[in-house]
């Protein structure tokens, strides 16, 4: 509201005025938070604090200033995950004009603390800038049949398939649960096993459940002190109830980053451009390429401590790759595939993992 009132009081000043106008009247902070020499923001994270599932989709505005020479036009904002999206109030912003950028996060399904953020691009594909937000969410309080939706037998049912356990560093360990019931009138005993040998995830409960009790099997990732261990770990883990296995199976994921600690601002800072790659189709072979380019905007070494893809995916990026301050590199992808993704897991702390997805598009 602030925003609208101060540019319709200034609407008909020089822009090079209004732009040194809204310097002195916003505050200091304003223009102590740069991610970009075109944006200037009030701030470019906020804390949402505790919100609750049950009262739905959250909105919070994040007010800036075009600091650049000329008219910025917005173009596609590339988001941590569905739940959460960059609204603009406007497309286009000329020199010294305010506006707003609204982030919704839809805390739906989600539950205890969490960490999302909108990569910003310009309509020419440069990026801007990361808004990011965190939350403490209160879970819904839900039925039992509404909490145990996944049947693993006719009278056994748990409250998940599938368990993001999110990143853990070197060294370090994640655990998260889920909750197995009994409807049935007699005791079961019931086995979690992964399907494969891992090195790294172990399951905690294997014992009898009573009639109509619940109990928790938990998920531990622990991961070594070993550079070798960065990276996405998966795993299957069946559910065996009364000695047979069931065609129910929890699929299980963390990724291993370097330890995120506050490091001042000597820290690397990725960007990627564009995020969503477009596809070219090579005549001779059939195969598919694009490129992107990685560049660090900080002031240390970004490290390349993983790259995950699929199999028969060739790209010029290795895992030990470093690129310097100041530095970018274009990076080259192919497959037989018309679309794929490519995660690169690097020592920035605001962003350790980042996606890069490819599609192709017949015109």
């Amino acid at each position: 509201m602030f925003a609208v009132t101060f540019y319709s009081m200034f609407v008909n000043v020089d822009k090079t005025v209004y732009c040194l106008l809204a310097c002195i009247f916003l505050c200091p902070v304003l223009y102590g938070q740069s991610n970009s020499s075109s944006l200037r923001f009030d701030a470019i994270s906020r804390d949402l604090g505790s919100i609750k599932e049950a009262d739905g989709s959250v909105f919070q505005t994040f007010t800036f200033v075009n600091t650049s020479a000329g008219q910025l036009t917005f173009g596609r904002n590339s988001p941590s995950c569905s739940c959460v999206n960059a609204i603009f109030t406007r497309e286009s912003f000329g020199r010294g004009e305010m506006g707003e950028i609204i982030i919704r996060f839809n805390p739906t399904g989600e539950a205890g603390k969490v960490y999302r953020y909108v990569d910003i691009y310009s309509s020419e594909g440069n990026f801007l800038v990361k808004l990011s937000i965190t939350a403490n969410v209160i879970p819904e309080e839900r039925s039992v049949d509404e909490q145990f939706k996944f049947r693993i037998t006719d009278n056994v049912y748990a409250t998940s398939d599938h368990l993001n356990l999110g990143y853990t560093p070197l060294g370090g360990s994640v655990s998260k649960k889920i909750s197995v019931i009994n409807t049935s009138s007699g005791s079961v005993k019931v086995i979690a096993r992964p399907r494969a040998a891992s090195s790294f995830l172990s399951t905690d409960h294997s014992g009898s459940i009573a009639p109509g009790e619940t109990v928790n099997i938990e998920f531990t990732y622990e991961i070594p002190e070993d550079p070798d261990n960065y990276g996405i770990k998966k795993d299957i883990v069946d559910i065996l109830v009364d000695g047979v296995r069931t065609p129910f199976a929890v699929n299980t994921s963390c990724i291993c980053t370097d330890h995120i600690r506050d490091r001042g601002s000597v820290v690397p800072d990725l960007v990627v451009s564009p995020s969503l790659v477009s596809l070219k189709r090579k005549l001779l072979t059939r195969s598919f390429e694009g490129h992107f380019t990685i560049g660090n905007r900080g002031s240390a070494d970004l490290h390349v401590r993983a790259v995950e893809t699929e199999a028969g995916i060739q790209i010029n990026i290795n895992k030990g790759n470093v690129i310097h301050p100041g530095e970018s590199k274009e990076i080259k992808a192919g497959s037989l595939k018309n679309a794929f993704s490519v995660f690169l897991i690097t020592n920035d702390p605001a962003r350790p993992v980042k996606e890069i997805r490819f599609n192709y598009k017949d015109n």
